[in-house]
């Protein structure tokens, strides 16, 4: 089993950010873990634990700023979930955190939370330059999240990736590189390298839109904003660092486990205020209210996920792998014939965007910059 859980609390809210935060100065961590504990309690009534022999596989904790919680907060989590079933000897449990969560058990004793069952950590560093921090509204200097980073090493932390952006406002592909130094000489296992975007209704969208004047927030050109995703692939893959999806690349054997399993559509159980599931042909929702979610943690909504929609999904997700997609195993699993289905998408792309090699099918990383419009190709045919 895989289990993803969503902790909203954050000290600020950045420009950037869409998702449900709450801010941690209103508190609400024992009301709000309680509540956790009772969506464990329904989601598993209707949860047969022999269907699941290996037991948990992957806990993903995400947010919000989910170190904010202390230790102990999570010691009951993990107790309530081993009610039902156990954590697989081998199991990924991930933590988010970030470098400015000052007031914080995990600034002081990051230990804290490896003694109590994490041994993966993803701190969301954004950048090692302190004025593209400041415009993304981050509380930590570049300076600050080196040394949290090097704080966990030095409490035992032995699987650590980071959070890194490209197209940040004032980023030059100088000091894209500069960041991309500094990490790889943190000694990390993996990084994630993510291109901004700008929601709509953020702060940042509004910024992005003013005149250009002091205080505004140009964006790099979008010719730039690709050349530092490949620069930064070349560079990672120089310091050892594989592409195993569009945006992840890790040291071998460092891959996680848990965001593989979204790319393979494989279910995965959701948990707490405004998470997203997938579980047994159905995505689900629980409400982005936490004053709701305290009162029923079931709250929000159920959509089915009908068989065409699953294998959009497989495709789409599968395609963002640098191994591709297996076409034997979609076919055994859907009952179609994938190369007459799709027939007139590979003749049209294979060997310029796709490269089709027996049965796997893959992206060509030169086609990545424009994978949304070749990908939405294979909506329209399934």
């Amino acid at each position: 089993m895989f289990i993803y859980l969503h902790v909203p609390f954050c000290l600020s809210r950045c420009v950037y950010c869409d998702f449900y935060v709450v801010l941690d100065k209103y508190g609400g961590h024992e009301a709000y873990v309680d509540a956790v504990c009772r969506e464990i309690d329904l989601r598993f009534a209707s949860i047969n634990p022999l269907d699941f022999p290996q037991g948990i596989q992957t806990l993903y904790v995400g947010g919000g700023t989910p170190s904010l919680l202390d230790s102990a907060a999570y010691r009951r989590i993990f107790q309530k979930l081993n009610q039902y079933l156990p954590f697989a000897s081998d199991a990924e449990i991930t933590l988010e955190a970030n470098p400015g969560a000052q007031r914080s058990e995990m600034a002081d004793h990051p230990e804290a939370y490896w003694a109590c069952g994490f041994n993966r950590i993803s701190v969301g560093v954004q950048t090692l330059n302190n004025a593209e921090l400041k415009k993304l509204s981050r509380l930590h200097a570049a300076e600050e999240a080196e040394t949290f980073i090097q704080g966990l090493q030095a409490a035992g932390w032995r699987n650590i990736s980071l959070d890194l952006m490209y197209g940040i406002p004032l980023q030059t592909e100088a000091s894209w590189q500069e960041t991309l130094r500094r990490a790889i000489a943190l000694n990390v296992q993996h990084i994630s390298m993510y291109g901004l975007k700008v929601e709509e209704n953020t702060p940042l969208e509004t910024l992005t839109t003013l005149p250009m004047a002091k205080g505004s927030y140009p964006l790099p050109e979008e010719e730039a904003i690709v050349a530092m995703y490949f620069s930064g692939l070349s560079t990672l893959a120089q310091a050892g660092f594989r592409r195993y999806e569009f945006s992840n690349l890790a040291q071998p054997g460092f891959e996680s486990r848990h965001n593989l399993n979204y790319w393979n559509n494989g279910d995965f159980l959701a948990l707490g205020v405004a998470a997203h599931g997938y579980w047994q042909g159905q995505r689900y929702e629980t409400i982005s209210d936490i004053k709701q979610y305290l009162n029923n943690p079931l709250a929000g909504t159920v959509q089915d996920c009908p068989p065409a929609e699953q294998l959009e999904n497989a495709i789409i997700f599968g395609l963002r792998k640098a191994e591709g997609i297996d076409i034997a195993a979609l076919e055994q699993t859907f009952g179609i014939d994938f190369r007459q289905r799709y027939a007139d998408i590979l003749d049209r792309y294979t060997g310029t965007a796709l490269i089709l090699n027996g049965h796997q099918l893959r992206l060509k990383e030169s086609a990545i910059p424009l994978s949304n419009t070749l990908l939405a190709e294979f909506l329209g045919d399934a």
